[in-house]
């Protein structure tokens, strides 16, 4: 492998990883429009490991208003993901394993006001005209603390 082709690769690799740290910026700033551009216009998500189920491909446009509809009730979120590995199946696809941990806030009445998340996700990638772009998304849920019961009063507000 030459200098050029070992280059290419740590732009490509680093062109994921900005994709992904994207996704968790948009989200928690509720940039929706900004976070739907770093989608396929269908994507697979797979949150059975939070809420059963199977998973599901949908468009893009659909999830964002799903993700719209449950986070901005919210008085805040923190999706913080590290440890990035990536791996490409060839020059066009790609995958991305990481850790996260996301911090739901919502004061309430009915306990406490912070539900708080970790795992592990797997994102899936194609390259589109030049741009990563994520086409399948696994969240694992691995631990939890806080009240997940937020999510559900936070969705009565909308």
């Amino acid at each position: 492998m030459n200098n050029n082709q070992e280059l290419l690769i740590w732009m490509n690799k680093m062109a994921v990883i900005e994709t992904v740290s994207k996704f968790a910026y948009y989200a928690d700033s509720r940039e929706w429009e900004s976070l739907q551009q770093l989608f396929t216009e269908e994507v697979t998500v797979d949150y059975t490991s939070l809420a059963g189920g199977e998973p599901i491909t949908i468009p893009a446009s659909m999830l964002m208003d799903n993700w719209k509809q449950s986070l901005t009730p919210l008085k805040a979120t923190q999706h913080l993901i590290s440890n990035h590995i990536v791996d490409f199946e060839n020059e066009d696809r790609a995958v991305c394993r990481a850790y996260f941990q996301a911090q739901h806030d919502f004061p309430n009445s009915f306990g406490g006001s912070q539900w708080t998340l970790g795992g592990k996700y797997l994102f899936r990638f194609v390259k589109e005209h030049d741009q990563w772009k994520i086409t399948e998304l696994v969240m694992t849920a691995v631990w939890a603390s806080g009240n997940q019961n937020i999510m559900n009063l936070a969705s009565q507000h909308n």
